[in-house]
């Protein structure tokens, strides 16, 4: 009987070759990045689309007849825990994944939080947010990152009288401001950009300039003031061109 001798050098080899390949192999498989939403209303939760998560991960999702989140891996949804887009978009923050079962880790030193475990999940990447005014449009846009967050309607100030430039959200912001300038009347959900200049909501809201120099968002339609009152951080740029 012949018996066939291993070659100690090539197992050796082989074994080291496993070894520093170890790390790799105990990388995420997926590739998955999704851009995270935050809130000046709620600035310690990072969100993301509920449908994009459970796609990642793999989970089972509930909803009603109207396509509203009741269930999410088995977790019943309160009435009011998940945000929503202006466009019906239904947001969860991060801390509700992981009471449904999902493992979140400390934002690494590049603000990365990962979701999940090594065959299912995914990276959220937390990126600045900016402000877009187009005034020949009529129309305003929020970003966070790459997301568009944010698209609504407009109506700026009269022959011109809103300010083009690069501004910030803030520091001034009120649920309901009134107008120390114009009889006293009502802005809800103002959020100042420039000295007596506000974004704030307003009950009509054409297509085309309409204001003293203000810039309205509409109350109707998912009420885009409210929801930029409530995301808009201090500080954040507010181009208006």
């Amino acid at each position: 009987m012949i018996r066939l001798m291993r070659n100690p050098r090539r197992s050796f080899h082989s074994w080291m070759l496993c070894l520093l390949a170890w790390p790799a192999l105990a990388q995420p498989l997926t590739a998955a990045t999704l851009e995270g939403i935050v809130f000046a209303a709620e600035p310690e939760k990072v969100f993301v689309p509920v449908e994009e998560a459970v796609e990642e991960l793999q989970w089972n999702l509930r909803q009603d007849d109207d396509g509203k989140v009741f269930e999410l891996n088995g977790l019943p949804m309160r009435a009011g825990s998940l945000r929503s887009l202006t466009d019906g978009t239904e947001l969860v923050d991060l801390e509700l994944l992981q009471q449904a079962g999902a493992s979140v880790s400390a934002a690494d030193d590049k603000g990365r939080i990962r979701v999940g475990r090594l065959f299912r999940g995914f990276t959220v990447q937390v990126s600045p947010q900016r402000v877009e005014v187009n005034l020949a449009a009529q129309t305003l846009e929020g970003w966070q990152g790459g997301r568009l967050v944010l698209k609504t309607r407009i109506s700026s100030g009269r022959r011109g009288s809103t300010p083009k430039g690069d501004f910030v959200a803030g520091p001034y912001r009120a649920v309901m401001h009134r107008s120390s300038r114009y009889q006293n009347a009502p802005m809800p959900w103002s959020v100042q950009i420039h000295g007596h200049v506000f974004v704030h909501g307003f009950t009509s809201v054409p297509a085309y300039p309409a204001s003293h120099g203000c810039i309205r968002l509409p109350l109707d339609d998912g009420n885009p003031a409210k929801f930029f009152f409530e995301w808009v951080l201090n500080g954040r740029p507010v181009r208006v061109r």
